[in-house]
């Protein structure tokens, strides 16, 4: 049974972030947030869980671009709380986000080699 969420809060910093995006960057964030609605986030995107807070994801919107959520189940919806790039980002997971984005590329250009 798919989930689907409808989005509570965060709009204002969706726009915030918006004024200075470019066309494509927010035709790209917008559809990684249907498929949060949907529920399809998870087999499309590169999505993170929060080790100090389980109700929060990080979704790799594409390389350069993400946005972190919180789920709240019982609601069945979600609010943003950052869009931008993990240099930008001021949590605490996210140099070992990058870190890990760095290792599968390594492990993605060592499977290719072969």
């Amino acid at each position: 049974m798919a989930m689907h969420l409808r989005l509570t809060a965060g709009v204002e910093l969706l726009d915030e972030w918006a004024e200075s995006a470019t066309q494509a960057e927010r035709n790209v964030l917008y559809e990684a947030l249907f498929a949060i609605g949907d529920g399809s986030v998870f087999l499309i995107y590169d999505v993170f869980g929060d080790p100090d807070d389980i109700s929060n994801f990080i979704v790799m919107v594409k390389a350069d671009l993400m946005v972190k959520i919180n789920v709240q189940r019982a609601e069945s919806s979600f609010d943003v709380l950052y869009v931008g790039t993990l240099d930008d980002d001021a949590t605490a997971n996210a140099a070992e986000i990058a870190a890990e984005l760095a290792a599968d590329a390594v492990v993605e250009a060592d499977v290719e080699d072969v």
